[in-house]
């Protein structure tokens, strides 16, 4: 996810269903006292997308029950990308931006989003009638007309003959469908199958937006086409690409279209991964990876473990700030014998390098327990029972060759929120030692 996605920490269901009785009725408690909800039921997404966008965004808006339901990680990972785009490729003296909105939806989503958290301004074209409707609506209820202007059109044509060609455009955007309407629908004899749902936990759609002849390398072709018509009107191309498979035929199509420069990056939210395509005919305009996929590119090794610790949590413990997270943090990795070393500090963000020579942190509670139970007997532990209770996993028989180096990073999101952040480096049992490290600091964090 991109690293100035707000969530990168995932919201706390608990806090939205005692905040929104819209959204209380779609949550479950497990047995673990966890709050969750079906992301199969377009309902519950549908509640979970208005919600979000009305608390951190306050855009108000009301999503049709048989369109496309938008997942904000998604579309704001999207919106990212572009901002990074921009920043490398527009003059540093130009503020203004403006980009076109290729079928906006059924809430007129990535010009709403972009008016409201960048000022962007946006030309959004729309063919369903339905979907116009409702993006007028959103954008009038969140009285965005100075940013966002909606326009019906023809199916038949994407650009050309539906914005002005006497302006200037930074960026158009387009979330095609991703399925050929030839091969789409019901495969079994009966005929009954319902249509599936895209993405997966998206809720419910519309077939014209999930599907289209020819699929989505087509769709992009035809996309291709008209921007390369309007190649001096607008700077920068991008598309958002549901099938990997589909990211080769495509760049070929853009190769001999004529394009100057190319950027590819892939969007990672939960179990949804899309990929983003930009392509530019401007010849003085090259398209670098941004900061993000380059780090992709370069990373070793697994991503790190996250845990969100929230405000209302960490009361008990003291004060809440990245200082007294970590102070806490390091006391525990000591108690296990850890080495400490200082790598990062900074008020919002601090880090830690610790190495373990012995794996000192599994079977803690069944020595612990153990050792209170000899205790309260008063009197010393059989010499056969102590063999029994110092026999450790296999790792630990091997102690002498075991050595574990990672990172813990402790960063905060915002004024309610502080992240702690386990990044295996090498040794160990790999992320296997990271999961029962940061469980133990859960357990004794919070446990006790």
């Amino acid at each position: 996810m991109h690293p100035r996605n707000p969530y990168r920490i995932p919201p706390d269901f608990k806090e939205l269903a005692l905040k929104f009785p819209e959204f209380r009725k779609h949550a479950k408690q497990k047995l673990s006292g966890k709050i969750e909800i079906d992301f199969k039921d377009a309902a519950a997404v549908r509640a979970l997308s208005t919600v979000l966008l009305k608390r951190d965004f306050n855009l108000e808006v009301e999503l049709p029950p048989d369109r496309l339901v938008p997942t904000l990680p998604l579309r704001i990972n999207y919106l990212l990308w572009v901002e990074d785009l921009l920043q490398s490729a527009k003059p540093a003296t130009e503020q203004l931006v403006h980009g076109i909105d290729i079928g906006t939806g059924a809430c007129c989503i990535y010009p709403i989003l972009a008016a409201r958290m960048k000022g962007w301004h946006f030309t959004a074209t729309e063919t369903d009638e339905v979907n116009f409707k409702c993006s007028m609506d959103a954008v009038e209820r969140n009285c965005l007309q100075t940013h966002v202007t909606v326009i019906k059109v023809p199916a038949e044509s994407m650009l050309c003959g539906n914005i002005d060609i006497t302006k200037q455009y930074d960026f158009t955007m387009c979330n095609p469908p991703f399925f050929d309407s030839d091969s789409f629908g019901p495969k079994s004899r009966s005929e009954k199958r319902p249509l599936p749902m895209c993405p997966k936990s998206g809720g419910s759609a519309s077939a014209t937006e999930i599907a289209v002849k020819g699929g989505e390398v087509k769709f992009i072709e035809n996309l291709i086409k008209e921007c390369h018509d309007l190649k001096l009107c607008v700077r920068l191309f991008t598309t958002m690409v549901g099938h990997k498979s589909s990211l080769v035929p495509i760049k070929a199509l853009l190769k001999e279209a004529g394009a100057c420069s190319l950027n590819e990056t892939e969007f990672c939210q939960g179990r949804t991964t899309r990929w983003g395509l930009a392509w530019t005919f401007c010849d003085n305009i090259v398209l670098a990876n941004p900061p993000q996929s380059q780090r992709k590119t370069h990373a070793k090794g697994p991503p790190p473990l996250n845990y969100s610790i929230s405000r209302e949590r960490w009361s008990s413990k003291g004060e809440f700030s990245v200082a007294c997270v970590l102070l806490k943090s390091v006391e525990l990795l000591n108690s296990l014998k850890m080495e400490i070393r200082k790598v990062k500090e900074k008020k919002d963000r601090k880090a830690v390098e610790f190495i373990a020579k012995e794996n000192t942190w599994s079977n803690q509670r069944r020595r612990q327990r153990e050792e209170k139970r000899i205790a309260n007997q008063g009197f010393e532990q059989p010499e056969l029972k102590k063999a029994k209770i110092d026999a450790a996993t296999p790792e630990q028989q091997s102690n002498h060759k075991f050595c574990l180096k990672g990172l813990m990073l402790v960063e905060e999101t915002d004024e309610n929120f502080i992240s702690l952040q386990l990044q295996w480096i090498e040794g160990g049992l790999g992320r296997e030692s990271m999961n029962q490290i940061l469980q133990y600091m859960k357990n004794h964090l919070f446990e006790k």
